[in-house]
């Protein structure tokens, strides 16, 4: 549920610490229960003295109470202590989240400056806010503050009018969002960038949909259009997205602008004028009063008809990305009632000037895959990026951390191998997806291999973290005897045991890519869920995030345990995975790599098979035998595309269904050869044991698998079989 009442209730906590001033704020900071079990000398905001409790770390510290344990106890006692009217945040609000390591206050304990503090905040606060620029850089170059922390604390004191420049505005595809702010002129250029992005927007309300983008892709490939109208009354012509003076209080619930949600009426009613209850999270929500008047875009976070059915309480949430109103200039065909069609709203809107901006966002974030560029691309924006590898579709964007996942066969491998030189030569990888430029990928990649800029390892249930990091390792050593007193002859070889520092396979290329900063680095870790993920990284799977990598904002380091050196991970250094499903599900994974990597399904494509061979259709051949692996247990457990990718015979077909495909059924039922008949469709490459006793008080038939010189398995019609539909054999139009 997208909420906003914490905006208020922040404004008013802000207005009172500005009213107030410096003695009122360390008073009422020293009577908040920051944490049960500490002495208030304990708590980092308050062990420097009063006079040295500031506004701005203040509120950051108050936003770092965002665990489970902390936010509910800090919040209603911050509530208390500052006697704030209405409800505290009944859970944690779209403010920026700092994590508990991030260092809190804006000093080092020794370079104190709380004079420029309370200036900053003070010209913050205003509603017509004018910040002075020396105040603002003077505030950014203090110790352990950055760029991030600084505009955080600012959008807390404000949200009326600052945005973070963190993570979440890093989500907008154009190139000028990604630069590193460093001055209060390159900041307000950014701000008002967005702000012309989301046109009427607060920015707490583009925070909360950046913040959301940010971490669920919220707008993907498969993101959809829908509309709806405001005036859904049959009776009196009412627009329902203002909050009008002249509504009774209980139909201003219902006004959309003001709570972020648009709704149904009930189906037997008759003003159900409205949306079909369909709508997805990231589907994209048109709103226009009758056929000329467009008034906002919206994308669905939540529908509540969906996961509770109809009730008169249910809603459709959504974040407003433009909240324009427009007049638009010609209608298209509409039907009788004087409402058009969903596909004729849309092209309206995105005709109209007012709302471009807004769909030229949304297709960008949608990542769609035009020739391995990202089609829109126009004026300055196409001139920046120009040399910048650019997004695609879905998740096909590059990370830090990335875990390729799916069925055995689908080219996990292959594909991690492709995307590392992708990474490297900054490059979209359906750059390099083309057939004609495999023989040409697989040359770069040997090279890249050589020069020790991608690395390769396969985890393994006894891979450990002395392989992977550092240890200690026995080396045993021959040397020759001279001394006549040794009880071995002189000259004759001995042998000598001592230990030595091992540097892993990721100590070695973390030490390469940090120590070559403008080139990347890959690492590829083949079957990343079949080792002890919390054995083998140890206290470095924190370090690999994206945000305590070397030179970001919270950059971390760890003393390593053997040879007592601090070490990071740069910024340079990609890790690629690849997971087979058919293992291990993700659910079992370990939860602190399944919230360190970004996770790309990669399930078998039928049409990637050649559809004629030899009188087989290979596509249907692997659908079919797909559909009743899911029927039979579950979708993780198929056969991949490239068992059959390369097939152009029947002796190809028979060579890949006795090598991989049976052993493969065999693994995945247990040698249950029923099943594997049923998955087959009860074609001859299992029949019934011919040296089986003829007993019909069997539970079970004996079954067995067809013998390899069978001439069956060279038989198209074998293998039209499996894809033959119930009661009759497939036609011979595969051939």
């Amino acid at each position: 549920m997208i909420d906003y009442s914490w905006v208020p209730w922040l404004r008013e906590l802000v207005a009172k610490i500005a009213k107030n001033k410096k003695d009122y704020l360390i008073d009422k900071a020293k009577a908040v229960q920051w944490r049960k079990d500490r002495a208030p000398d304990d708590v980092p905001l308050l062990k420097y003295g009063s006079q040295n409790i500031d506004p701005l770390s203040f509120l950051y510290f108050l936003a770092q109470r965002n665990t489970t344990h902390q936010f509910m106890p800090v919040f209603e006692s911050v509530h208390k202590v500052f006697e704030i009217a209405g409800e505290p945040p009944s859970e944690h609000p779209f403010i920026p989240k700092p994590p508990p390591n991030a260092s809190t206050l804006f000093h080092n304990g020794e370079s104190f400056n709380p004079d420029l503090l309370w200036r900053l905040f003070e010209q913050a606060v205003e509603k017509d806010q004018e910040i002075d620029e020396r105040d603002f850089n003077s505030a950014l170059g203090l110790p352990n503050v950055a760029i991030a922390k600084l505009t955080q604390t600012l959008f807390i004191v404000n949200p009326y009018h600052f945005l973070p420049a963190d993570h979440t505005n890093k989500v907008l595809p154009w190139p000028k969002f990604q630069e590193e702010i460093k001055n209060y002129t390159e900041y307000s250029a950014r701000i008002e960038a967005i702000k012309k992005t989301f046109p009427d927007c607060e920015p707490y309300e583009i925070n909360a949909f950046l913040d959301t983008q940010s971490k669920s892709g919220l707008i993907t490939h498969k993101s959809k259009f829908f509309q709806i109208s405001t005036w859904f009354e049959e009776d009196e012509e009412r627009d329902w997205w203002e909050w009008n003076d002249d509504l009774d209080e209980d139909e201003k619930q219902y006004t959309f602008k003001e709570h972020n949600w648009v709704y149904t009426s009930d189906p037997g009613k008759k003003r159900k004028r409205m949306l079909i209850k369909d709508p997805s999270p990231g589907d994209v929500i048109l709103v226009r009063y009758g056929v000329y008047q467009g008034h906002a875009i919206g994308v669905v976070e939540e529908n509540e008809y969906a996961s509770k059915g109809w009730r008169e309480d249910s809603a459709i949430y959504v974040h407003w990305i433009n909240k324009t109103k427009a007049q638009f200039e010609s209608a298209l065909a509409q039907r009788p009632d004087g409402f058009s069609h969903a596909h004729e709203t849309c092209k309206l809107f995105r005709e109209s000037e007012e709302y471009r901006l807004s769909f030229d966002l949304i297709e960008r974030l949608k990542k769609p895959l035009q020739s391995g560029t990202v089609a829109l691309l126009s004026g300055e924006a196409k001139s920046e990026a120009k040399d910048m590898p650019q997004a695609e579709e879905g998740n096909n964007a590059i990370f830090h951390n990335t875990i390729l996942f799916g069925p055995p066969g689908t080219g996990k491998t292959y594909e991690a191998a492709l995307r590392a030189v992708a990474i490297i030569d900054r490059m979209a990888p359906s750059e390099l997806a083309k057939p004609e430029l495999r023989k040409q990928t697989k040359q770069r990649f040997d090279e890249l291999k050589e020069q020790g800029r991608i690395e390769f390892v396969t985890f393994h249930q006894n891979y450990t973290y002395e392989d992977f990091i550092e240890g200690i390792r026995p080396v045993l050593r021959r040397s020759k005897s001279t001394d006549e007193n040794e009880s071995a002859p002189a000259g004759e070889n001995q042998n000598e045991l001592s230990y030595e520092l091992h540097e892993g396979i990721f100590k070695k290329i973390a030490q390469k890519a940090q120590g070559d900063g403008d080139n990347r680095y890959v690492l590829i870790i083949d079957e990343i869920n079949r080792g002890n993920i919390a054995k083998i990284f140890g206290e470095l799977i924190t370090l690999i995030e994206s945000s305590k990598r070397l030179g970001e904002d919270d950059e971390a380091r760890v003393t390593l345990p053997y040879s007592g050196a601090p070490f990071g991970v740069p910024n340079n250094l990609y890790i690629l995975g690849t997971m087979n499903t058919a293992d291990r599900s993700i659910a079992l994974l370990d939860t602190a790599l399944r919230r360190r990597f970004h996770f790309i399904e990669r399930m078998p494509d039928p049409y990637l098979v050649a559809k004629h061979i030899e009188g087989v259709d290979g596509q249907k051949l692997l659908a079919a035998i797909n559909a009743r692996i899911k029927a039979k247990l579950d979708r993780e457990h198929q056969i991949g595309h490239a068992y059959l990718i390369d097939i152009k015979n029947i002796e190809g077909l028979a060579h890949a269904f006795q090598r991989s495909i049976l052993p493969l059924l065999q693994e995945y039922f247990y040698d249950d050869w029923q099943k594997i008949q049923h998955v087959l469709n009860g074609n001859p490459f299992v029949r019934q044991d011919p040296s089986a006793p003829n007993d019909s008080d069997a539970d079970r038939p004996m079954l067995e698998l067809l013998p390899h010189d069978d001439d069956r398995w060279r038989q198209a019609e074998s293998y039209r079989k499996i894809y033959a539909p119930a009661g009759g054999e497939e036609g011979n139009d595969g051939g």
